[in-house]
């Protein structure tokens, strides 16, 4: 992560923090390990963002075969930044870790989606249902390219300050199958004149929702489809909402104050 970009996040908080004394650290587990992207490097760089501003504290599995709910009992918020799609090595979930993940959220804890966790486990009906918004049969995305992401909701906790918009450069992922009970924070527009090679994958011609929050039982849970490598994932936009909607997944407030601008 850009010196920056990590400098800014310690400051905004710290700045913050002096007013009140700071609350006790949101425990974050990040469960990793296997993904069609560079879980290796985007890893390390999700861990810098949420330790930076001194608001969590971090630990990473890359071995989730196998744990239970005491595997995750001591956390507040799961992180996904896991993906099985198209990939024919693992280790893959058993159905305990996938139930022990369902029970984590149903009984009022946090879980965030970071990009292409949203395209891991085709065919587990609860799981789309719990995350709310899912890489399936019609998905796609214009190539990586800067585009402006807007905020369509300025009142929630997580979004609550920010500025309207902030510049990204990424991918924009469009055609994702889409829970009716999502609450959409974020939507960019996907220029169809933004094409691949030969005129494919061009975009949508839509404003497609890109950031997004939901109830799971008693649990809350954030997605971003943004971050797709490193060079993502150093915009101040994409590191804000993450650090902001991962304390809101963990305890349904947001204490990290906004900054100035993030563009």
């Amino acid at each position: 992560m850009s010196r920056f970009c990590l400098m800014a996040l310690a400051i905004i908080f710290t700045a913050g923090s002096l007013a009140a004394q700071a609350p006790p650290k949101v425990k974050v587990l990040i469960l990793t390990g296997v993904n069609n992207h560079k879980w290796r490097e985007t890893t390390p760089e999700l861990r810098a963002i949420l330790e930076q501003t001194g608001r969590f504290e971090v630990r990473v599995n890359e071995e989730v075969r196998g744990n239970t709910s005491l595997t995750f009992a001591p956390y507040d918020v799961l992180l996904l930044n896991y993906n099985d799609m198209k990939l024919t090595a693992g280790p893959w979930w058993d159905e305990k870790a996938r139930n022990a993940m369902l029970d984590f959220v149903r009984k009022g804890k946090g879980l965030v989606s970071y990009h292409a966790a949203n395209n891991a486990f085709w065919g587990w009906e609860k799981y789309d249902k719990m995350i709310g918004g899912t890489w399936r049969e019609n998905a796609s995305h214009s190539p990586y390219h800067t585009y402006t992401v807007k905020f369509v909701d300025l009142d929630s906790p997580i979004t609550k300050g920010l500025s309207p918009t902030f510049t990204e450069t990424d991918e924009l992922y469009h055609g994702l199958t889409l829970q009716p009970n999502i609450h959409i924070l974020a939507t960019a527009y996907d220029d169809p004149h933004n094409c691949g090679r030969n005129g494919k994958g061009c975009g949508s011609g839509k404003d497609e929702p890109l950031i997004w929050t939901l109830s799971y039982g008693k649990g809350r849970v954030f997605q971003t489809a943004l971050g797709h490598d490193v060079k993502a994932m150093q915009s101040l936009g994409f590191q804000m909402t993450l650090v902001r909607g991962t304390e809101w997944a963990a305890t349904g407030q947001v204490t990290i104050p906004a900054p100035p601008t993030m563009n």
